[in-house]
């Protein structure tokens, strides 16, 4: 038998019983990116869940003639669908850990230690002063303040932003709630 260099002779292969499972070799590995959205999802999808078992006690009728339970149980499953999606996009499964922060965090002002007081508060004013404000000032006056307050609770404000965006909403309002609904409100204080 005539003997060759090493450098030929193909590696030996250790035995099964040898073989210890590192981690190298998992080659499917789930990493968190975001926790919030992870948590937001679930949220979502654990209210729609709820919703569907809920709403799972009214008859649903046909397609031609809806039950009262059509439409929960359709929103209950499109709810649970989109917070399934959100926490699903929100883990990474590629084995590499996404550490960079997304531009819309960084803008947001938002980190991992903590929450955003200033939204959570400005968003919260903003809902109570359009319920408090809809009946004595009207649809469009309340509308603006919810505007106003709402754009207060980002980092930049914006005059024309809150202008365009009150019109359209006043706009909006006016053609659902009062023309096509027929709703007894008012469009400018009494």
């Amino acid at each position: 038998m005539r003997a060759y260099p090493r450098v030929f002779y193909a590696p030996r292969a250790r035995p099964a019983r040898d073989r210890r499972l590192t981690g190298d070799d998992v080659s499917l590995r789930a990493h968190i990116r975001n926790k919030r959205d992870v948590a937001a999802g679930l949220l979502f999808a654990a209210i729609g869940l709820a919703t569907v078992v809920g709403a799972s006690e009214y008859p649903l009728g046909t397609m031609r003639s809806i039950g009262p339970g059509y439409f929960p149980i359709m929103i209950g499953i499109a709810l649970a669908l989109l917070g399934a999606g959100i926490a699903f996009q929100s883990v990474s499964f590629r084995g590499t850990a996404d550490t960079t922060t997304s531009q819309d965090q960084v803008q947001a002002g938002e980190d991992d230690d903590g929450i955003a007081i200033r939204p959570l508060i400005m968003i919260t004013l903003a809902v109570v002063a359009f319920g408090v404000t809809v009946r004595p000032l009207g649809l469009a006056t309340a509308t603006v303040v919810l505007v106003t307050l709402s754009s207060l609770a980002g980092r930049e404000f914006g005059l024309l932003k809150v202008v365009l965006l009150s019109v359209g909403l006043i706009a909006l309002s006016w053609v659902t709630f009062i023309y096509l609904l027929g709703l007894p409100m008012t469009l400018w204080p009494r």
